[in-house]
């Protein structure tokens, strides 16, 4: 069976634009969920809203966006029944929704963070199998390092990456660099901004590896699975991509190596599937996002992008369109009075015109004329006066 998400944006505004909680509900349905959502409504969405959504739509797909409907009181009953909606968009439910306070939901969430334990999905690449692991714990030993204990392990950053040399995670199988995050360089021309993850292999028996990540959509992973032989480097080149900006600072990368004995398997994938979970070495890396200030990149130079930031550059760019729909409408309303005196003006001249040709000018009468004339004679005489 399928559902029908339906978004009330009934005398919203700015204030409830929350661009991180939409991206949320639409990757959980694109990743996880992809053949259950019927119908995704939006309704009574205002027009301010419009700048918002056009950034919603890079985000889905063109069968996905055929599954995006506006909808308002008069046509939202094709989807839904009118015994399920709620009385303001003329059904018959009369369900009342209960904000539950933020304080209260955090005393619940503290109670209950001891029964569960927080975990985090990777997803393959290649893929459509998922893997969860406890993100409270690592059950496999490793060293981290600092710079200074690391003068004989250099990164040679890729052309994406703003990480040092020496920046490295030494595992028991593979020595991974960076060893924290993945720095992604966003430029103003648009391009798709991409690190370089470096995977050596000090052991004397070659190792397999594997790359996941928690939002597949948004990167490309090459070569995400392959072997590292012994005493050789591996480089995995991930590339994010320019509609998938947003966000970033909240995706994970998994990297897991497991050796090999003997002869490598035809089919890794099976062979991932049968390898111990105890037998494979994990390390997970955070993604940042990072801003290129001028043409030339240097790290002393780039401010992160957090996404509470992002949200504030949408906002503000929704305030000056609104802004400028505001100037627009007032010129609007200047040129409809001016066009009314205009017609004014036009009908009082074309009435006047028909009024006066039909009077016509003044005839003078026939009789007139005598008298005018001896009136004339009198005054030349001196008799008028």
């Amino acid at each position: 069976d399928e559902l029908v998400l339906l978004f009330d944006m009934t005398n919203t505004g700015i204030s409830n634009l929350d661009m991180e909680m939409i991206k949320f509900v639409i990757t959980s349905f694109k990743i996880y969920y992809p053949a259950l959502l019927g119908y995704l409504l939006i309704y009574e969405m205002p027009w301010l809203f419009n700048a918002a959504w056009k950034v919603v739509k890079t985000w889905l797909s063109p069968e996905a966006q055929k599954k995006l409907k506006f909808v308002n009181k008069s046509d939202i009953q094709q989807y839904i029944a009118k015994e399920n909606l709620p009385e303001h968009m003329g059904g018959t439910d009369t369900f009342e929704y209960k904000y539950v306070p933020s304080e209260e939901r955090e005393n619940e969430d503290n109670q209950n963070s001891d029964a569960s334990k927080k975990r985090v999905t990777f997803a393959d690449q290649d893929s459509p199998l998922y893997q969860s692991f406890n993100a409270d714990s690592i059950e496999n030993s490793y060293v981290r390092v600092n710079k200074s204990s690391l003068s004989n392990i250099n990164r040679n950053a890729g052309p994406g990456g703003g990480n040092q040399e020496g920046n490295s995670f030494i595992g028991r199988l593979l020595t991974i660099s960076p060893a924290e995050e993945l720095r992604f360089v966003t430029d103003e021309d648009g391009k798709d901004a991409h690190d370089v993850i470096s995977l050596k292999n000090t052991l004397p028996y070659p190792i397999a590896y594997k790359v996941k990540t928690t939002s597949p959509e948004k990167y490309k992973v090459r070569p995400s699975s392959g072997i590292v032989k012994p005493g050789s480097v591996e480089k995995v080149y991930v590339y994010l991509y320019q509609e998938h900006h947003l966000g970033v600072d909240k995706d994970k990368f998994l990297i897991m190596a497991v050796e090999l004995n003997g002869d490598p398997p035809d089919n890794m994938s099976e062979y991932w599937k049968t390898v111990p979970r105890e037998n494979i070495m994990d390390h997970r890396l955070r993604c940042v996002q990072v801003k290129r200030s001028d043409s030339r990149y240097s790290s002393d130079t780039v401010s992160v992008l957090s996404a509470d930031d992002q949200i504030t550059a949408i906002n503000s760019k929704v305030d000056s369109l609104m802004e400028g729909h505001l100037a627009l409408q007032k010129s609007i309303r200047l040129l409809i009075l001016l066009q009314v005196l205009t017609l004014v003006l036009f009908i009082v001249f074309i009435l006047y015109t028909y009024l006066y040709a039909s009077s016509g000018p003044p005839q003078v009468k026939a009789e007139e004329g005598p008298q005018n004339s001896s009136t004339a004679d009198r005054y030349c005489s001196g008799t008028l006066f």
